[in-house]
């Protein structure tokens, strides 16, 4: 029997149905996901937000309660709504086996609905595939088992499962630091004045990445465009620094959720969510 599965955003969970003669190979692929992503005996790191996780070496792991809707798997298939691709979107899909679950993010690259996508006919001659289909890839980016959620990369486990929780806060020692890094400009003191505890969860995360320099390196309309279209109150100054306002603490975190990367659009309304929570972004 098939153990596959889409993760809605709203962590309610439904069943993908595949023929018998696929699910050997769809199963081995997230099988041996999970074994590149956690080998045997790797070195296992709580994370805290300062754990840096080095891809062979270590791998870090929060404790964690899954959602209400996994209690039904495996048994309890016949209670679940089964995914339609025509109208569910997921965050991700994942496969449940021998206790473990393998997770794999899922985004508007894996739908084929909007691609051209060319299918071999006979001979050299190719035609155009029309049926609707997503594609599963042949890695994992987080493991669930045990009570405890594994992954590589924060930012990615994120868009499995908020995190956000797990991060510690930023002391006004790590918020100086922060504002010394190249590329921003902004007011450490007033942030340390307006700073709640999400502000100071996402400077911390912030500084353990290098979103800011990535963003940074964009051609200047690219970076113009991006603020605009993810309704981000904050502009690029003569200096060609990223000036982040701090009179006002939800303009703040905005734009730190948005070098956090934890703002998206949907493929299919093109409406800005954030990121695990299905709530409608009216900016």
């Amino acid at each position: 029997m098939s153990q596959f599965y889409a993760l809605m955003h709203d962590n309610t969970v439904k069943y993908i149905s595949l023929k018998e003669e696929i699910v050997t190979d769809v199963r081995n692929l997230f099988i041996n996901g999970g074994a590149i992503l956690k080998p045997e005996g790797i070195e296992e790191d709580v994370f805290d937000g300062n754990i840096v996780s080095r891809n062979g070496e270590n791998i870090t792991y929060v404790n964690y309660n899954l959602p209400e809707d996994f209690i039904h798997i495996p048994d309890n298939q016949a209670d679940m709504s089964e995914y339609n691709i025509n109208e569910d979107i997921p965050k991700s899909i994942f496969y449940y086996d021998d206790g473990k679950f393998y997770f794999q993010v899922f985004n508007k690259k894996n739908m084929l609905q909007r691609k051209m996508v060319l299918q071999f006919e006979h001979g050299n001659v190719f035609t155009k595939m029309n049926n609707t289909a997503f594609i599963v890839e042949d890695k994992v980016q987080a493991i669930y088992e045990d009570g405890k959620l594994y992954f590589q990369n924060y930012t990615i486990a994120n868009q499995v499962f908020s995190l956000i929780d797990f991060i510690t806060e930023a002391t006004n020692t790590e918020i100086e630091s922060f504002g010394e890094i190249e590329g921003i400009n902004v007011s450490t003191e007033n942030i340390k004045h307006i700073a709640n505890i999400k502000t100071r969860r996402l400077i911390k995360l912030l500084s353990n990445t290098d979103n800011i320099a990535t963003f940074m390196r964009k051609a200047s309309r690219t970076r113009t465009s991006l603020l605009r279209k993810y309704g981000v109150n904050a502009q690029i100054n003569e200096n060609n620094e990223l000036v982040l306002l701090t009179n006002n603490v939800a303009d703040l975190n905005r734009v730190l959720e948005f070098l956090n990367e934890d703002i998206f659009r949907g493929v299919i309304t093109d409406s800005l969510y954030r990121s695990n929570s299905k709530k409608k972004d009216n900016h």
